[in-house]
């Protein structure tokens, strides 16, 4: 039976890289190249012990499904998942993770087979093994970019249950922040973390669009342009939030067309726009 291993050096905490690897949204969003897509049993969120999910998706250019199941869990340091039904014979999926002096090593060992006998074991050998490969690694590539950057922590602090008082567009508002739902993911920011907010103009040929760069901890960028839904309603909390930004600025970088105006909003050191965009430049 062919077995696939690999080791993933994270420089983040076992449980973030647990919980990540775990996360629908964010295996949903790693393999966007096969459009996979959760349809049944666990959706969204964060799976748990013997919950279930079916997965569509598009493999060698045809629509097909897998339902899996997570059969083992010792958080933070093991789940593994296994195939209910689907293309395959057999899947089996260990996920392990133990510290490192900088972090976490995340290993995957992966037991699958592919059918029909003496052709299938023929397909693992030449083919299926190296496909499979890469998909796994690709899927660890993006768990490393999250686990690593605040963007990890947003995404699964939007899983918790919030006390949510307002919905506007891809935003909703609590009383310490917002969530920003964008694409399959959620993220959750809190405006005691933002340290600087930048606005900008960016060029779409025909006209300008208004970029807001909202800096938080650890160096999470959250961009939010005018055309998000919400866009109205996000800027009054913002407002509220952040009192000494100019009440005019959307009106003072409209002009001249096509020009960035890159304009320093706010920034909680009260440094410089120089300063601050120099910071940014290093990071």
């Amino acid at each position: 039976m062919p077995v696939i291993e690999l080791g993933t050096y994270i420089k983040a905490s076992k449980e973030i890289c647990f919980d990540l690897s775990r996360s629908i949204d964010l295996h949903t969003l790693s393999t966007s190249r096969t459009k996979e897509q959760a349809v049944a049993g666990r959706t969204s969120g964060l799976i748990e012990f013997n919950e279930t999910v079916t997965w569509r998706a598009i493999h060698f250019g045809v629509w097909q499904k897998l339902t899996s199941k997570i059969t083992a869990y010792d958080r933070p340091f093991h789940f593994r998942d296994e195939q209910l039904k689907g293309a395959f014979t057999f899947i089996k999926h260990d996920h392990f993770f133990s510290d490192t002096a900088d972090g976490t090593l995340m290993k995957d060992v992966f037991h699958f087979q592919s059918p029909v006998g003496v052709l299938g074991r023929f397909a693992d050998a030449v083919f299926m093994k190296k496909y499979l490969t890469r998909f796994l690694k690709e899927r660890n590539q993006l768990i490393k970019e999250f686990a690593e950057t605040g963007r990890g922590i947003a995404m699964l602090e939007a899983t918790k249950n919030l006390n949510f008082k307002e919905q506007a567009g891809v935003f909703s508002f609590t009383d310490e922040g917002f969530v920003l739902q964008e694409k399959q993911i959620s993220t959750y920011h809190q405006w005691a973390t933002i340290e600087t907010i930048i606005a900008y103009k960016e060029d779409r040929l025909t006209t300008d669009e208004i970029v807001l760069s909202l800096v938080a901890g650890r160096g999470t960028q959250i961009y939010i342009t005018e055309s998000y839904p919400g866009w109205d309603r996000f800027l009054e909390n913002l407002q509220k939030q952040f009192p000494s930004i100019a009440g005019n600025w959307e009106i003072n970088i409209i002009q001249p067309s096509f020009a960035t105006n890159l304009t320093l909003l706010y920034d909680r050191q009260q440094r410089p726009p120089e300063q601050v965009v120099a910071s940014l430049n290093r990071e």
